[in-house]
């Protein structure tokens, strides 16, 4: 099987993955809203027990970056049929996995206080088996790419006061502090193509209303998938729901990542309000330079925001916690265009360990009437 056929099928089959594993892990629930437990939706959950689904969703996708498998390297073959109670069926893939995390749990325990230092991308490193012989090639060859993704941050010294300025360049760059705080509302429409739908192109609206809600609506041909951020609780139900009939509640990163997603569309003057602190550093992207802001918050994960030597916002990176360590999620963003009279990206890549997707819009309004209803909870879709 080529790894391009597993990437294309992972994309489609991701959001139905159950591998059965578990540990107890213990996440804060910011939202109202009370979701459901690993074990309580799925079967066969023998190690991974404890958690939300949303965070069992992002632990396979941990397995997947780290081993570049797809769903079917690891569950039974029956998982490309119609039923999806064969992600239960105990293969020795999943038996052995469930001995790694049983082994990675004692390893963080023993030697580490119970932080989540090696993980499975520890060993891994995108590799199926990982590897106990030096390679060379890689000692005296051309030095490895940094990881883009990292937790690690080295900020630079006495810094503090270029916060305010890089921001303050942000909003100018965007069109000016007042245009901007005037924003209320942004729809768009769009294309939305991933590993979901074969990279073919699907219609995507956007609605965000300030500040900070957002709802998106992938018009699969199946049926839609729609993501609703009402301000507090973020939801997902759609055809690509890990189960049927269910309506998923975001926790933890996803749930903190929600918000700075809309802030990002909606309401950019309100991101640095939105963090406790910030660093500064520097990096580069497609061989620019680019200025990094970490931002941090007690109790969440930080986000870093890249700015163009313009001023524009051109990546975020987020991590979410997952009962086998941090997993990233990356917006590129380009092709700004005025909206009445503010910089918006009609362009965006978010990459993470599930899939990789572009958003590109055709239209943009900003400022127009929005139901409050289109923030409600979404039901979910029943497939017949």
């Amino acid at each position: 099987m080529k790894v391009g056929w597993r990437r294309t099928f992972f994309g489609v089959a991701a959001t139905m993955c159950v591998c059965a594993l578990s540990v107890v892990s213990v996440r804060s629930q910011a939202a109202q809203a009370e979701p459901q437990m690993a074990e309580t939706v799925f079967q066969n959950i023998l190690v991974l027990k404890g958690i939300p689904v949303d965070e069992f969703m992002d632990t396979m996708g941990m397995f997947a970056a780290a081993t570049t498998k797809d769903c079917t390297g690891c569950h039974a073959p029956e998982v490309l049929g119609d039923s999806r109670d064969a992600f239960a069926i105990a293969t020795p893939m999943i038996q052995r996995a469930r001995q790694m995390v049983v082994m990675m749990n004692t390893i963080n325990r023993t030697y580490f206080g119970g932080e989540t230092r090696v993980t499975c991308y520890t060993c891994h490193s995108a590799t199926p088996v990982p590897e106990w012989v030096p390679n060379l090639s890689i000692q005296y060859g051309a030095p490895q790419d940094l990881n883009p993704n990292t937790l690690t941050f080295v900020p630079f010294p006495d810094a503090t006061g270029q916060v305010d300025e890089i921001f303050g360049r942000y909003i100018e760059a965007l069109g000016g502090a007042q245009p901007v705080a005037g924003i209320t509302s942004l729809v768009g429409t769009g294309t939305y193509s991933g590993w979901d739908t074969s990279r073919a192109e699907v219609p995507v609206e956007i609605v965000t209303r300030a500040p900070g809600q957002m709802t998106t609506v992938i018009q699969r041909r199946e049926g839609n998938n729609t993501y609703v951020f009402d301000g507090t609780n973020y939801w997902f139900a759609g055809v690509d729901a890990a189960v049927p009939d269910y309506t998923l509640t975001y926790t933890g990163g996803n749930l903190s990542g929600a918000r700075i997603d809309a802030l990002v569309l909606v309401a950019p003057s309100m991101i640095q309000a939105a963090y406790d602190s910030w660093e500064v550093s520097e990096d580069f992207v497609n061989d620019e330079v680019v200025t990094i802001l970490r931002g941090t918050k007690e109790g969440e994960s930080p986000v870093h925001l890249y700015f163009s030597e313009a001023g524009l916002l051109v990546r975020l990176v987020r991590w979410s916690e997952t009962a086998v360590g941090p997993v990233p999620t990356q917006f590129d963003f380009s092709d700004y265009r005025e909206v009445a009279g503010v910089q918006r990206p009609f362009r965006w890549v978010k990459s993470w360990t599930n899939n990789q997707a572009t958003f590109a819009m055709t239209d943009m309004q900003i400022n127009g009437p929005v139901d409050a209803a289109r923030f409600a909870k979404p039901e979910p879709v029943i497939l017949r």
